[in-house]
């Protein structure tokens, strides 16, 4: 049979590709829905259609890509310490699944790190932590001030803490990579936390956070790669 009348399918990194972008996206449509079904709008702390600014949003983007250079540099330090759970995260490029995901296009990187930071910061920093919030004393002995949308000033510290510590800790959950990984994923709960209640814009921690996986990706990649260039000089 001809090869040119083979019907194409799709390519495993391909659908590895869709599939990753669509369970990444799966987390913020779930805390889309979580935060409807209790009675406010993830979206609280992201500018409306109607209302963009687009001064105002090329601030929020360019803040949020300045708010990913700490992290980055934390990051990069702790891996320069000698320990077998600094190692094991050194080894994650190993992984198959992430062997699947380096092979991704550096675009397709990009991408895939742009849905990750709006589905992950819009379940938790746009559903959890202001629910959390807002939550009301069953007693009525303490009157809570804070609404989803209002500004986190008004809130019960107390509150205020617990929340940013749950949404944060179920974040790191949510990268069960390895122990110190969850440790590391949840520290970064609360400094997208602290974005979000600094600057009560959503858009900055989601900027922050897709701008920090990109370049962690991009490391990741060149270095998976120069190390098959290497293996090929090697074999020749």
């Amino acid at each position: 049979m001809d090869e040119d009348l083979t019907p194409e399918h799709d390519s495993p990194d391909e659908l590895m590709f869709v599939w990753a972008c669509g369970f990444e996206l799966a987390i913020g449509v779930v805390g889309l829905i979580v935060a409807s079904i209790v009675g406010f709008d993830a979206r609280a702390y992201l500018p409306r259609i109607e209302d963009v600014q687009p001064l105002a949003i090329l601030k929020d983007i360019g803040i949020g890509i300045v708010a990913s250079v700490p992290m980055l540099i934390v990051v990069y330090a702790l891996l320069q310490i000698p320990h077998r759970s600094i190692d094991a995260i050194k080894r994650l490029s190993d992984a198959p699944t992430m062997k699947a995901i380096l092979s991704f296009s550096y675009p397709e990187l990009i991408v895939l790190s742009i849905c990750a930071g709006i589905g992950e910061e819009l379940a938790f920093r746009g559903c959890l932590l202001p629910w959390f919030t807002a939550i009301d004393d069953p007693s009525a002995s303490i009157i809570n001030p804070y609404d989803v949308g209002d500004g986190f000033a008004v809130a019960l510290p107390s509150l205020l803490i617990a929340a940013i510590i749950f949404s944060s800790v179920a974040f790191g959950l949510l990268h069960p990579i390895t122990k110190l990984y969850v440790v590391i994923a949840s520290l970064m709960g609360v400094y997208f936390a602290m974005l979000l209640i600094v600057t009560e814009s959503l858009l900055i921690p989601i900027v922050a956070h897709a701008a920090f996986d990109a370049i962690q990706f991009v490391i990741a990649k060149n270095s998976d790669e120069e190390e098959k260039d290497d293996d090929d000089s090697h074999t020749d």
